[in-house]
């Protein structure tokens, strides 16, 4: 039982690292941690109101190497800019996690405030490394910047 137990708080351990690089734009060593060949796969409901600021890389990603994983992390987490995020749990099952993560994000162009959530899907290899992320953001709200109409 001990066993298992390490194993999952080393696994839920790596993934607090993964989405507090994600989450806060800053993505550390977290490259270590992905296995060569990873897979990357982002989605979103963005695209059902056209949402010109939502720039996410979506689509499937296979990463070949730490300097691959570096160079994707570090342009997702470029177009990536959270003013907050709550971690809302994390469940491990053998070689399988999920976490979910609430957000709120400010439009570049146009200041409005976007909220949201994204739920993190991970896949890990015999050795403990991640094999696979996949995640699915949902857009919960944009609340429109104030607009100073002085002529």
């Amino acid at each position: 039982m001990g066993e298992f137990s390490t194993d999952a708080q080393r696994k839920r351990s790596v993934i607090k690292e993964i989405m507090d690089a994600i989450m806060s734009g800053s993505s550390g060593s977290i490259a270590r941690h992905l296995a060569p060949g990873a897979i990357f796969s982002n989605k979103s409901n963005a695209g059902i109101i056209d949402a010109p600021w939502f720039s996410r890389m979506e689509g499937e990603y296979r990463l070949q190497g730490e300097d691959e994983a570096k160079s994707f992390l570090n342009e997702l987490l470029r177009r990536a800019t959270y003013i907050s995020y709550k971690p809302r749990g994390t469940l491990i099952e053998d070689d399988e996690a999920a976490s979910r993560c609430d957000w709120t994000r400010q439009d570049e162009s146009n200041g409005s405030l976007v909220t949201g959530t994204t739920m993190y899907w991970f896949g890990f290899t015999s050795d403990g490394r991640i094999r696979s992320i996949e995640s699915i953001a949902s857009i919960h709200s944009v609340i429109p910047a104030r607009r100073s109409d002085a002529a």
